[in-house]
């Protein structure tokens, strides 16, 4: 029988790479929206060594991958904390709306955009909805479905329907902010507390049960 020799051409693990950073004007004069980052796949680089997808962005590098949400609104950004929504547990549903709180205190921010995994994003979205029930200002979670370095990703155009919705409309309250169709069409605001994830990899996974 033959043999198959195996030879290792690299030591050691490397960490997955990140561009230089460069810092994206931001106009003053426009609605201030708060950027809490959570993490999950908008929030994730794909590792191609292994195929998987890590954990790879500040909250600032979403604002920097995607310049033309400055043109909508003016951002802050914070990192609440970077963990997969798998992990997700209620002390952090807490620690999310505390944050959410704090930032909803300054009166100049119009809205908060949460980025959060999808796989459970439905659970701190109801949570969140009794949690912060008397809030004032729009509070979306934003997630998606492929990680934001992929061609594919659907997270630029969330992530600006979210942006345009909070800065276009009167709405107060916790909301979902995810494609509607598998298509880059539209995008859908969902109640919080009659939301599920319909499908692994689709776009359109969210929707709304027994509800329009």
């Amino acid at each position: 029988e033959g043999r198959v020799k195996v030879e290792k051409l690299e030591g050691g693990k490397k960490a997955v790479g990140k561009g230089h950073k460069k810092a994206t004007e931001q106009d003053t004069s426009l609605p201030k929206i708060a950027i809490l980052h959570i993490g999950g796949t908008i929030a994730s680089r794909v590792d191609y060594r292994t195929g998987a997808v890590t954990a790879g962005f500040e909250p600032e590098d979403l604002i920097e991958m995607f310049p033309e949400l400055s043109k909508t609104a003016n951002f802050t950004a914070k990192k609440i904390t970077q963990i997969a929504s798998e992990n997700m547990r209620i002390e952090h549903y807490t620690m999310i709306a505390h944050e959410v709180a704090k930032a909803a205190g300054d009166p100049s921010v119009a809205g908060i955009i949460l980025p959060h995994g999808t796989d459970t994003m439905a659970y701190p979205s109801a949570a969140l909805a009794f949690m912060l029930e008397d809030i004032a200002i729009p509070v979306l979670l934003v997630g998606a479905q492929r990680s934001s370095d992929r061609a594919s990703s659907d997270a630029a155009m969330n992530l600006m329907c979210a942006t345009h919705f909070i800065t276009k409309t009167d709405f107060a309250g916790v909301g979902i902010c995810m494609h509607e169709t598998s298509e880059d069409t539209d995008c859908v605001i969902l109640p919080p507390c009659k939301t599920r994830k319909m499908h692994t990899s689709r776009r359109d996974a969210f929707k709304a049960v027994n509800d329009t």
